[in-house]
C-alpha cells in the first residue's frame, strides 16, 4: 500500500492493481457517499448490471475500526440487475475492521476476468488468484476453504452459487452469517467471475481529536444502557419487534391478503419463546456491544441439528406468515439455505408465495413448476423452490430473476399479484404504516425500509416532548395518520445515510431508538475521527446531496420518475381485511397528496419527483444539472 493511499482499483480484466488518494472524495464523508460519486462518474446509462464497465465498490466508513458502537459495517454500490437503478447495500461481522486495519477505505471492483478468481489481502501485500477450486462451492464452503489456505484468523467476503448462476437477487455474504442483500450484488460478481475476498489485518485506526471521540462516545454508551427502548433490543436482536408488529398489522399473511396472524402464529413467533426453544448464544458484530445477533440450533423435527447465525425478524416475516407457516424453525432452514446459496431472503420469499397465491388463484398449476404444486404451508416444497432458483433449475430459472420479471413469463392476471417496487420485490407492509410505507416504496433502491421508513410509528415512545422536538411533528407515532410523515421520512433518510458513510449500524441510531445516535452525535465523531470539522447543517446537506445524486442516477439509467413512487396496485383496491390495521387501504388521491409533500419538503419537481436545478445548486451538484440535460433519455422500465 501506498503512504497515503487508500482506495485500491482492481482491474479484472488486466489483472492490475492500482492505489489511489480518497482525498478527491473527502465531501462525500465516506462509505456509500464516496462508493456512489465514483459510480455515478464511471458507470454510463448504456452500461447495463453485467457489462464489464458496472462496478462493485466496497466501502468502510469513517468510523470503522474504532470503539464507537456499532461501527462494524461494510457498504457497497452498484448497479442493479434487478432495478436498473443504482444499489446500495451493508453488512456487520468483522470484514470491514479487517480491511481499515489492512489500510483499506474503498474497494473498486472493475471490469470482467477470464476466470474465476478471488482478492487476498495480508495487511498490505494485496494478489489476485485463482479461484478454480472454490468454483461451485456455498458461501459456507468457501470460507472453510479459504481459511484452510490463509489460517482463521482472516475475515472473507464470498459469493455462493446463486452468484455464480447470476441470479438476479443473489448476495454477497461476509463472515458466513452477514449478507449484503437486495439488489444483486452477487449477480454482478458473479458476471466478473469473481468469488471472493480473504483479508487478514492488523493495523489500527488512528483517532485525530482523542478527547472529543470518547467523550462522545462514552455519553452514546450512557444512552445505550440507559435507553428502556433499547433493553428489549439488545436482549432479543430484530425478534424483538415481533409484539409489536402483530399490534400494528405489520406482519404480511398470506402473500398480502391480510395484514394480522393468529395468536398462535403470534406466539410461536413470540421473542421470548424463540429464545427459550432456538438460541444457544448472543452473538454481536465486531466491536459492538449491543449484540443483537443470536446463533440458533434446532434440537428437534425434520431440521434438527442444524445451527445457524443472523436469522432476524424479516426470516419470521417472509417464511413465516407470508407463508402460513408457524414454525420458526423452518424459518431458520430456508434463511440458512439461502445464506448456503447466497440469496437474499426477501426476494426467494416474494417468489415462492406469490407462486403459492398464483396456485391458489388457479393462474398457475403444477405444470408451471415442474410437477410441483405450491401451497401455502407447504415446507417441503418452499425448500424446493429455493434450490430450483439458487441452480437455474426448471421453473426455478424464472423465478431467479425476480417477480416482476418471473411475472411476464407467466399467466398476463400473475402481474397484479406480484409484489415489487421498481422491479425489486417487496418485503415491508405498507397499508398498515404510512410513514413506513412511503420511505419503501419511495427509496432509491427499490423497497427498502432501511435508507428512509421510520420505526418510531408504532415504537413505545414515552418521551413525547422530546419526540416532537425532534421531528417538528405530532404525528411520528400515528402509523395510519398521512400527515408529517414526508418530514419524518426525510429525517431517516438523512440518518440512515449518515450511518452508511460513517460505518455505522442504524440499531445504534435514533432509527432504532430516538434518543440514541444523532445527527449531533455524528458530526462531533466525524470531526473527532478526521481532524475536519463539519457542521450539522453541513453534514445533513451532503446527506441529501447524496440522495439527489441517487435519483438522478436511477433518471438516467432506468428512467425513474414520479410514476414509480406508488405502491403496488394491488394494496391501493385490497383493504387490510382484519386485525388493528382494518379497512386501511392505500388511496391513491392521499397518495398522491403525500408525494406532493415529500416532494417539496426535498425541493424536487411535483411532475416527475426529480430534484429542481435550484436545489441541485444549492446542494453543490451543479454538474448534475447537465446530466439532466443530456443524459435523461433512458429506456424506461426494462424490468417489463
Amino acid at each position: 500500500m501506498q503512504q497515503g493511499k487508500t482506495l485500491l482499483r482492481v482491474d479484472l480484466t488486466t489483472g492490475k492493481l492500482k492505489w489511489q488518494s480518497t482525498e478527491p472524495y473527502r465531501e462525500w464523508i465516506g462509505g456509500i457517499g464516496v462508493g456512489t460519486k465514483i459510480l455515478y462518474d464511471e458507470v454510463k446509462p448504456w452500461m447495463g448490471p453485467f457489462d464489464p464497465g458496472n462496478k462493485v465498490i466496497i466501502s468502510t466508513g469513517v468510523l470503522t475500526g474504532s470503539f464507537c458502537p456499532g461501527a462494524g459495517r461494510i457498504a457497497a454500490v452498484t448497479k442493479s440487475p434487478m432495478t436498473m437503478g443504482i444499489a446500495s447495500t451493508n453488512a456487520g461481522g468483522a470484514f470491514a475492521h479487517a480491511l481499515r486495519y489492512a489500510g483499506l477505505e474503498h474497494i473498486v471492483l472493475e471490469g470482467h476476468s477470464n476466470k474465476p478468481v478471488y482478492l487476498w489481502i495480508d495487511d498490505g501485500q494485496i494478489e489476485i488468484r485463482d479461484a478454480s477450486e472454490l468454483v461451485g462451492k456455498d458461501v459456507w464452503e468457501t470460507d472453510d476453504l479459504l481459511k484452510n489456505v490463509h489460517g482463521d484468523d482472516i475475515n472473507t467476503l464470498a459469493i455462493g452459487q446463486a452468484g455464480e448462476n447470476i441470479v438476479r437477487f443473489a448476495c454477497m455474504t461476509v463472515d458466513r452469517h452477514r449478507t449484503c442483500g437486495r439488489n444483486g450484488f452477487g449477480a454482478v460478481l458473479g458476471s466478473k467471475n469473481f468469488k471472493a475476498i480473504a483479508v487478514r489485518g492488523t493495523g489500527s485506526v488512528s483517532i485525530s481529536e482523542k478527547k472529543l471521540f470518547f467523550d462522545t462516545v462514552d455519553d452514546i454508551y450512557r444512552r445505550l444502557e440507559e435507553t428502556p427502548g433499547m433493553r428489549s433490543f439488545i436482549e432479543y436482536g430484530a425478534m424483538a419487534c415481533a409484539p409489536g408488529k402483530y399490534k400494528h398489522g405489520g406482519y404480511n399473511y398470506r402473500h398480502s391478503q391480510d395484514l394480522n396472524i393468529s395468536q398462535e402464529m403470534a406466539d410461536e413467533f413470540a421473542p421470548s419463546n424463540i429464545a427459550e426453544k432456538y438460541r444457544v448464544v448472543q452473538t454481536s458484530c465486531y466491536g459492538c456491544t449491543i449484540g443483537c445477533q443470536n446463533q440458533y440450533k434446532i434440537t428437534e423435527g425434520p431440521y434438527a441439528g442444524l445451527v445457524m447465525e443472523g436469522t432476524q425478524f424479516n426470516s419470521a416475516l417472509n417464511f413465516g406468515s407470508k407463508m402460513d407457516i408457524s414454525d420458526f424453525g423452518f424459518c431458520i432452514k430456508a434463511t440458512a439455505l439461502c445464506n448456503y446459496y447466497g440469496m437474499d431472503i426477501d426476494v426467494v420469499a416474494e417468489q415462492i408465495a406469490w407462486a403459492m397465491e398464483c396456485v391458489e388463484k388457479g393462474l398457475m398449476s403444477s405444470s408451471d413448476f415442474d410437477g410441483l404444486t405450491p401451497v401455502f404451508g407447504d415446507q417441503d416444497i418452499a425448500l424446493k423452490l429455493i434450490e430450483m432458483m439458487a441452480f437455474r433449475e426448471g421453473a426455478g430459472a424464472k423465478l431467479a430473476d425476480g417477480v416482476a420479471r418471473a411475472a411476464t413469463y407467466f399467466n398476463e392476471d400473475t402481474k397484479y399479484y406480484a409484489m415489487h417496487l421498481k422491479g425489486n420485490d417487496l418485503y415491508e407492509v405498507l397499508r398498515s404504516i404510512i410513514g413506513y410505507g412511503l420511505g419503501a416504496v419511495t427509496s432509491t433502491r427499490g423497497g427498502s425500509h432501511v435508507l428512509g421508513s421510520p420505526l418510531c410509528e408504532t415504537g413505545d415512545i414515552t418521551d413525547h416532548e422530546f419526540a416532537e422536538k425532534k421531528f417538528g411533528i405530532k404525528t411520528y407515532n400515528q402509523p395510519l395518520e398521512y400527515n408529517g410523515k414526508p418530514e419524518l421520512v426525510m429525517h431517516y433518510e438523512i440518518m440512515t445515510r449518515m450511518c452508511s458513510c460513517m460505518g455505522t449500524c442504524v440499531f445504534s441510531s435514533d432509527w432504532q431508538e430516538i434518543h440514541m445516535m444523532d445527527f449531533e452525535d455524528m458530526a462531533k465523531l466525524y470531526t473527532a475521527t478526521t481532524g475536519i470539522p463539519i457542521s450539522v447543517e453541513k453534514f445533513k446537506n451532503q446527506m441529501l446531496a447524496l440522495l439527489a445524486l441517487e435519483k438522478i442516477f436511477n433518471y438516467t439509467h432506468a428512467g425513474f420518475t414520479r410514476k414509480d413512487d406508488y405502491p403496488p396496485k394491488r394494496l391501493m383496491i385490497e383493504p387490510v381485511k382484519s386485525g388493528s390495521a382494518k379497512g386501511s387501504v392505500l388511496d391513491i388521491e392521499r397518495w398522491d397528496k403525500l408525494l406532493d409533500n415529500y416532494y417539496d419538503v426535498h425541493g424536487w419537481e411535483r411532475s416527475t419527483g426529480i430534484p429542481t436545478a435550484d436545489t441541485l445548486r444549492k446542494l453543490g451538484l451543479e454538474y448534475a444539472i447537465k446530466d439532466l440535460e443530456k443524459l435523461a433519455r433512458a429506456p424506461g422500465h426494462s424490468y417489463l
